[in-house]
């Protein structure tokens, strides 16, 4: 009796070329498929490449509200919209020059540093305990995305001490950050910001760095 693998026979050769041709052919009609459906229908295609999401940065948004604090918009879907905070009046900081607008906003690193320096800032870090363990920005609190961004009760009773937040993770197509930044906001958190480039930008940038886990009661 032959055997489903191959054993040098001509059988089992025979079987393997069958077997390869039908997996050549499966993934030539997918690509194919999903090439019509991209020309049809884009958003219902596949990607081929990551494609980062679309942040508003903190410049852009005061530059479409001619350098003001932008207009309440609609929330986005699991989001709560909210209005200025009576805390945020009379702030000498750069926190009080940061929109208070219900979404995300994109921070660059240059900034993260200075209200880093500054203490102007509550830092998160949205990676898990162990990466947040072996390195992160001195001063964030690690909340992991996986178990905090459902986590409302939490969320709400998270205290960012009058500051604005500033939100990181692992960088590049991590989005931890960013939906952990979503659930804030629905949270109730105010002027909430993205640092898209995470622990990776920071610590190539040669910026100072602690290790261990998020100490008691912070």
């Amino acid at each position: 009796m032959d055997r489903w693998w191959s054993d040098g026979s001509e059988t089992g050769s025979r079987l393997w070329q069958g077997v390869f041709a039908i997996a050549a052919l499966g993934c030539a009609l997918g690509i194919a498929q999903n090439a019509l459906v991209a020309r049809g229908a884009p958003k219902d295609a596949l990607a081929w490449r990551y494609t980062p999401p679309v942040v508003p940065t903190i410049e852009g948004v005061q530059q479409t509200n001619g350098g003001a604090a932008a207009a309440p918009a609609a929330a986005p879907a699991g989001t709560t919209a909210y209005t200025d905070s009576p805390l945020n009046i009379g702030e000498a900081s750069a926190g009080a020059e940061i929109p208070d607008v219900n979404f995300p906003m994109q921070i660059q690193i240059t900034r993260v540093k200075q209200m880093y320096e500054a203490k102007e800032a509550t830092i998160i870090d949205a990676r898990d305990p162990q990466e947040y363990a072996d390195g992160h920005i001195p001063g964030a609190v690690n909340l992991p995305h996986e178990t905090t961004v459902t986590d409302l009760d939490k969320l709400e009773k998270f205290d960012p001490k009058g500051k604005p937040i500033i939100v990181y993770c692992g960088g590049g197509t991590c989005e931890a950050s960013l939906q952990l930044g979503y659930a804030l906001i629905g949270a109730g958190k105010h002027k909430v910001l993205v640092f898209m480039g995470g622990w990776p930008e920071w610590q190539t940038s040669g910026f100072p760095i602690a290790k261990g886990p998020t100490p008691e009661g912070a």
